[in-house]
């Protein structure tokens, strides 16, 4: 009993001895004052973006088309206020003067980004539409709406208008005599310059004020005229039948065969599409040597360029339309 009672009490007195756990932890714990934290310590804050845009990879050029969308919706509402926007339908619609904005590659610099068809579309259709509204503005007296849409416009409208705002230069006879025209057709393009033939001024000179054009009056004899294609006669540059008639095709329309030596430069393609070019050129040479020759022209289609391209092939196909043969095994 007596050795019992003497571990027990051995145990005990370990046992307040020990250290305990919070003692432990207390002793552990570093006593730290506080101190405010020094605003000067800390890191900048890297900026902000100044457009919520930034994160489109083109910010400069959604955020034109932001603006220029946005300056379109104040001035409909402004002009739909004034009880001027829409116009009537029993209206003609006015038509605003030309407008000369800045080519593609100004308006890439300018955004800061390569400009793609459909962008530089879109940023073209937008202009277009604020330029319409500030037309009707200005007819309407509207002075607010008109500064603030010659504001926004600015920025892409050209310093130099004049040339462009009077449409194209008219084509006029050089000090030579000669009348140019260029044509295309598919790949092909021509260049052809006409003057008149030394057998063919008595046809010119007998033009009247009432024809349309000039004809040959019978007993007068063949009117001889010489057509050159990239140097050598029609007949050797153009074999075909189809071809040559191709070209000549305008000067039979409007009476003038053999009254013009012509000379032409055609280059690319096949010689189809060359005699289209050609044959274009031609009607163009002519409206500017004889602008009366134009209605009977312009009414056959001949000043119009053939919009027609070779059509493609398509994948899984032979060609552009045949179809491989369908076979069962």
């Amino acid at each position: 009993m007596s050795i019992a009672s003497s571990s027990s009490s051995l145990q005990a007195l370990r046992g307040s001895l020990r250290p305990s756990a919070t003692c432990r932890r207390a002793l552990n714990i570093e006593f730290k004052p506080f101190r405010p934290v020094d605003d000067a310590a800390l890191e900048p804050r890297p900026p902000r973006p100044s457009t919520p845009t930034f994160f489109t990879g083109r910010p400069a050029y959604h955020t034109a088309i932001s603006e220029l969308e946005t300056a379109l919706l104040s001035a409909q509402q402004s002009l739909r206020s004034a009880h001027i926007y829409p116009l009537p339908s029993t209206l003609p619609t006015p038509q605003p003067p030309r407008a000369a904005w800045h080519p593609a590659p100004v308006l890439s610099n300018l955004l800061g980004t390569q400009l793609k068809t459909n962008a530089h579309r879109r940023i073209l259709d937008l202009l277009n539409e604020l330029h319409a509204l500030r037309h009707v503005a200005a007819l309407s007296e509207q002075a607010g709406v008109e500064n603030v849409l010659d504001g926004v416009l600015a920025r892409y409208e050209r310093e130099e208008r004049g040339g462009v705002e009077g449409g194209k230069k008219a084509a006029e006879v050089d000090e030579w005599g000669r009348a140019y025209g260029m044509g295309r057709r598919k790949e092909s393009s021509a260049r052809v310059w006409i003057v008149p033939s030394p057998s063919g001024r008595r046809l010119l000179d007998a033009h009247s004020e009432g024809e349309a054009v000039a004809t040959v009056e019978e007993g007068e004899g063949e009117v001889q005229a010489e057509i050159l294609v990239n140097h050598v006669p029609i007949a050797i540059h153009f074999p075909k039948i189809t071809d040559r008639e191709t070209v000549l095709r305008p000067l039979r329309l409007s009476g003038l065969i053999g009254a013009f030596n012509v000379f032409a430069l055609a280059r690319g393609g096949g010689t189809s599409g060359q005699a289209g070019a050609v044959g274009l050129a031609l009607a163009r040479a002519l409206v500017v040597m004889r602008s009366e020759t134009e209605e009977v022209l312009q009414r056959d289609g001949a000043l119009m360029r053939d919009t027609r391209m070779v059509e493609r092939k398509k994948t899984g196909s032979a060609k552009a339309r045949k179809k491989y043969a369908w076979v069962k095994r």
